[in-house]
């Protein structure tokens, strides 16, 4: 009787149990449970990208003989490792890319034509190959053959692949916007010279951070030529620059290597001084500051770490790393 009874309760035990266990999965389904626990045991992956910076590139006069003389690439073969490494490389092209002949190549200083530069037809290619994705034609040189100059310079650039910023014509005047594994960096011009508004970069500055960007770049031409300490009225300028939302900017014109600064968030080189250029009469105008930034963006925020490298300029024409 008593075996009976246990074999009877345990029959009953059976149906209950599996209602219970049904219970549980209908308030708990297991599928859904295990997919989440792993989802959010996944730590969410890093993006990072590198951005290069280099100062003015002027390919008349002496290099332009000793680049007729070596070849295209001659001048640049010792800065290749640099200018590759990097995701997205920029300079400041510091004159035209015209079909015209040189008239500043063999004179003096002084002469009416010594500042007057033209760069070969060849140039966008060449520093395409290099790696070059950007230069900024905004700078006091860049119309020195006149509106059309302009015009062939973009036509230059475009064919070799190679974005610009800062059309002294005023046609396209919008940053430019570079993506790198997910990280978006907005290069913006500025140009004290040839008319350039304020305004406009300030525009740039503001369009671009609502257009969800990580690195707001300010490319200035600006300044004066050879002082290491920006005057007051680009100090006014990196106030509203600040205020606007941009992350880092990049000076150049002074031909020397200026001074760095942090304003807040903000990084300011005032001048990367040369990076290819025939000027040799001392260590300041012969050696110039190469930039890197790379960008580590995880969990939506976006951390900038720098690191700066001197260049030298070669009296054979010859940019090499290391300046003394």
């Amino acid at each position: 009787m008593a075996l009976l009874k246990k074999h009877v309760l345990t029959l009953l035990a059976v149906p209950l149990v599996s209602a219970l266990m049904v219970s549980v999965f209908l308030v708990f389904p297991v599928s859904e449970y295990v997919e989440h626990s792993i989802a959010s045991a996944q730590p969410e992956k890093e993006q990072t990208a590198t951005f290069l910076f280099v100062g003015d590139i002027m390919l008349d006069r002496h290099i332009r003989a000793m680049m007729n003389r070596n070849g295209a690439s001659y001048v640049l073969e010792g800065v290749r490792p640099l200018i590759e490494s990097a995701d997205v490389a920029a300079g400041n092209l510091e004159g035209p890319i015209t079909d015209s002949a040189s008239v500043s190549g063999g004179t003096k200083v002084g002469d009416i034509n010594n500042m007057r530069f033209t760069f070969a037809p060849t140039t966008a290619s060449m520093l395409s190959s290099f790696g070059f994705d950007l230069v900024s034609i905004a700078n006091n040189h860049m119309r020195d053959f006149g509106p059309g100059g302009v015009e062939s310079t973009k036509r230059h650039l475009t064919a070799a692949g190679i974005s610009h910023i800062g059309d002294p014509n005023g046609a396209d005047t919008a940053p430019v916007i570079k993506e790198v594994n997910g990280i978006r960096a907005a290069y913006v011009p500025y140009n004290e010279f040839l008319g350039w508004s304020k305004e406009t970069t300030l525009q740039g500055v503001r369009d671009a951070k609502r257009d969800s960007v990580d690195l707001v770049i300010v490319m200035a031409h600006w300044g004066d030529e050879y002082e290491t300490e920006p005057p007051e009225r680009v100090r006014v300028l990196l106030e509203e620059f600040k205020n606007a939302g941009t992350n880092l900017v990049i000076g150049t014109h002074p031909h020397v290597i200026g001074v760095r600064e942090d304003w807040g968030s903000m990084r300011v080189y005032y001048s990367l001084g040369n990076f290819v250029f025939d000027q040799y009469w001392n260590p300041e105008v012969r050696c110039g500051l190469a930039v890197t930034v790379t960008a580590i963006k995880k969990r939506g925020e976006t951390q900038f770490v720098y690191d700066e490298v001197k260049v030298g300029m070669e009296t054979d024409g010859r940019t090499v790393l290391g300046c003394s």
